[in-house]
């Protein structure tokens, strides 16, 4: 079910509400027996949570996918208008070129080839030029974290209503939603938090659990898959390589220092001599950005679609886990899911 768009999920979420069920009444005192809920009223009361846990997904997702358009756009228009130019500039491939050749002549055995090289400092670039601009208002690790909240929020103000809704006590549904999984992460310890904690708190923040799977948005995996993957930068760096190949032999002459790139190609340069006339860089500016938008608009596909549809690398990682392990704890593999009532 995951993935489908529910339209109405407001007047789902009103109907689910009802008047009047934000007063909970009286706190019991603890040494009161905890009144069992019968097995009817806990089956209709799981699957209103089930419900809830979708529609709160829903919008989660509609929000973070509205945010992540919104941010798509500026990574996009940052490089049409800033990396592209940068790239394709006469000075720049000059540098790149020298850049190349220089870590060529130095490099020791066992060290990035010139074109992992040339990644590398593309990727710093792309990342100043364009994610560090982009994501001043917002990028995928802040969005992220902004689904998970709303999720929770929608989620809690739902669980707040059910006592009320089918007339049980509220530490009886509390005990019930103890025993249901929220978060579970392995680790030493293994961290969990449980469904109660959302019908206590419409904020988890400071819950370790919580906070370690929305530290999982930060990590240093999570950031890499913001940024074009390294195959994508590789095709750019090739065709740097294979034109700084094909034009220095012939700017540079004979008196110059050879170096070996792959097995076989002389790449040749001395002080003084650049890698071709201005004139021919000109005529080449055209084919270059080609190339380069084109490898650019396949990276940048990628890129939305392990952000936004990858369950475990994407934005929407955080909301997946919880909605998937309320599912599961409610309804073990031999029960089915309720059918959602629109």
């Amino acid at each position: 079910m995951q993935g489908r768009s529910y339209p109405d999920i407001w007047l789902a979420i009103a109907l689910l509400t009802m008047a009047g069920c934000a007063a909970r009444g009286p706190t019991p005192s603890l040494a009161e027996p905890i009144p069992p809920l019968s097995a009817e009223a806990w089956r209709e009361i799981k699957e209103d949570i089930w419900t809830a846990s979708v529609l709160a997904q829903t919008e989660a997702e509609s929000s973070a996918r509205q945010a992540m358009q919104e941010w798509m756009a500026r990574v996009k228009e940052n490089t049409e208008i800033d990396f592209v130019p940068w790239y394709s500039g006469y000075w720049t491939q000059q540098w790149i070129g020298l850049k190349a050749s220089w870590h060529q002549m130095n490099k020791e055995d066992g060290e990035a080839s010139v074109e992992d090289y040339l990644v590398g400092y593309l990727q710093e670039k792309f990342y100043e030029l364009v994610l560090q601009p982009a994501g001043v208002k917002a990028d995928p690790q802040s969005i992220s974290k902004q689904a998970a909240a709303l999720y929770v929020r929608l989620l809690s103000m739902q669980l707040q209503c059910l006592p009320k809704t089918h007339a049980v006590p509220p530490r009886s549904l509390d005990k019930k939603l103890k025993q249901i999984p929220l978060i579970t992460l392995p680790g030493n310890p293994p961290l969990s938090a449980f469904l109660s904690q959302v019908f206590e708190h419409d904020d988890l923040a400071g819950v370790a659990a919580y906070d370690a799977l929305i530290a999982r948005v930060n990590s240093i995996e999570s950031q890499e898959n913001s940024s074009p993957k390294k195959e994508r930068l590789q095709m750019v760096a090739e065709d740097s390589v294979a034109r700084l190949v094909a034009q220095l032999p012939v700017r540079a002459g004979g008196g110059t220092v050879a170096m070996v790139v792959g097995e076989a190609l002389g790449l040749f340069i001395s002080a003084g001599i650049t890698a071709w006339s201005a004139i021919s860089h000109d005529q080449e500016r055209p084919e270059i950005e080609s190339r380069l938008r084109e490898a650019l608009d396949a990276g940048l596909d990628d890129m939305w679609q392990t952000l936004m549809q990858d369950p475990e690398l994407g934005v929407l990682f955080p909301v997946n886990h919880m909605r998937q392990q309320i599912e599961t704890g409610l309804f073990p593999a031999d029960e089915p899911e309720p059918v959602m009532p629109f």
